[in-house]
């Protein structure tokens, strides 16, 4: 019996990329002030790109027009800027 082909596009997996957040989450929280080694700094550096990505933007890139910042936060989020993108794009 033959198999199907894998489809080149795999799911999303949304619950499952959240938990690995959590998880470096957890293990930040755990890191010593003092640990000075390749681990922490990569995990300083993840920590600080994920501030960033949940943050609000700077006050220069905000813009004033209402639509623009649900479009901007929208995009920001993925799932539903990614449906609004599907939408626009028709």
């Amino acid at each position: 019996m033959q198999q199907q082909p894998r489809s080149p596009f795999q799911p999303i997996r949304w619950l499952h990329q959240l938990a690995g957040l959590m998880a470096q989450v957890s293990q930040a929280e755990r890191l010593k002030a003092s640990d000075d080694s390749l681990r922490a700094r990569r995990l300083r550096q993840r920590m600080a790109l994920a501030q960033r990505v949940l943050d609000p933007l700077p006050q220069p890139l905000q813009s004033e027009a209402w639509a623009e910042q649900v479009v901007w936060t929208g995009l920001r989020w993925g799932g539903l800027g990614l449906l609004l993108a599907v939408w626009l794009k028709r």
